[in-house]
């Protein structure tokens, strides 16, 4: 089946790392030479083309639903659904992918083949969808294949919606970063230390605020949010070395990432998705790992058990106690001064990267 659509209720394009994720589907699938069409509502950055934001190499058609905008946010999304599977049912055969449980459903009562991501639980869904979920066995159909970012997220459906194991394959995010050189570890005296993503305090940025606080020797970089929120921050935290950065697209995201010395995952108990909504700590499979294995740079993170299915003490340094700063600076001490270890867990990372190499996750999709 050569023609595949994705369908997606995202911002496309924003610094989303959703977006971003499905961009780079959407590229790796046309790569492999798919007819493949992006189909989203009129939303994102409108200042520059997708192609242009996340640097892509390979294009792909984009249908956009721009009526449906000035539409209550709920109305919007159904209205979105119904004109999105018009639009496909004109293809007598295609693939749908897409992370929408309606939409899938949707497409599913006109026996249409269907990739349905998961990655998380539903408890933020509407009304209406947790009611299909509930009481309509779509999950099970012969034409769908569901795709689980985590091992944890495919348990919990099997528990949760008696998916049969077979039925669920995982696939964790991946990294479309290509980096083939070993980073420098002949470290200063002064370590840069990074943060890239999302400025929700349930990602972790206070702990980089507080670390910076107490670990004057070093300094500490913010990366993620746009101006209005980094203004904020610098308002409230004026300390020489806490440097807080615009969020920069991903054709360069490489290149700031190599400037650092750590790169830090300093997740809390509760971690919150986009829209601070839903608690992810259980099932996340954050893009940011993969793209700080694809540089080959020392991590530092929260010992979080979900991480775990992709990474250990040979790729990382995990902080028992995250919750305490104090463990933090320790952990820090003893990197500065172990370069044998951080060249082997280098290595380890690079390795590991090339098998959680975006392109490869699509090949497996199909």
């Amino acid at each position: 089946m050569n023609k595949i659509y994705y369908v997606a209720f995202s911002s496309i394009p924003s610094s989303l790392p959703s977006s971003l994720q499905i961009i780079n589907t959407c590229e790796k699938l046309s790569k492999l030479k798919y007819d493949v069409t992006l189909v989203k509502p009129g939303t994102g950055n409108k200042k520059v083309s997708i192609k242009k934001y996340y640097g892509l190499k390979e294009n792909f058609k984009v249908k956009q639903f721009l009526s449906i905008n000035n539409f209550p946010q709920g109305f919007k999304f159904y209205l979105f659904c119904f004109y999105s599977l018009f639009f496909i049912l004109k293809e007598k055969k295609s693939l749908t992918i897409t992370r929408n449980y309606f939409m899938c459903y949707l497409l599913l009562l006109f026996k249409r083949e269907t990739i349905l991501e998961i990655h998380a639980d539903t408890s933020i869904e509407g009304r209406i969808t947790k009611f299909i979920l509930r009481y309509f066995n779509f999950l099970n159909n012969r034409n769908l294949k569901i795709i689980a970012i985590s091992h944890a997220v495919k348990n919990l459906f099997i528990k949760k919606y008696h998916v049969t194991e077979k039925k669920i394959r995982v696939l964790p995010s991946g990294s479309s970063i290509k980096v083939n050189q070993l980073p420098n570890f002949c470290f200063k005296k002064k370590l840069k230390i990074g943060y890239f993503g999302s400025l929700s305090f349930s990602k972790g940025i206070q702990t980089i605020i507080n670390l910076s606080k107490i670990d004057l020797k070093n300094d500490y970089y913010i990366y993620g949010g746009d101006y209005k929120e980094l203004r904020k921050l610098r308002l409230q935290n004026t300390n020489k070395n806490l440097f807080f950065k615009e969020g920069v697209p991903y054709r360069i995201v490489s290149k700031k990432m190599m400037e650092m010395d750590i790169l830090t995952l300093p997740y809390t108990k509760v971690i919150k998705s986009a829209g601070e909504v839903d608690n992810i700590s259980d099932y996340t499979s954050p893009l940011k790992l993969f793209d700080y294995l694809a540089v080959g740079k020392i991590i530092l993170t929260s010992n979080l058990k979900v991480l775990r299915e992709i990474i250990d003490e040979n790729n990382a340094y995990f902080i028992n106690d995250y919750e305490n700063i104090f463990e933090w600076k320790k952990v820090i001490n003893i990197i500065q001064n172990n370069k044998i270890k951080n060249l082997i867990l280098s290595r380890n990372n690079l390795r590991l990267s090339k098998k959680y190499d975006h392109e490869n996750r699509v090949k497996n999709y199909l």
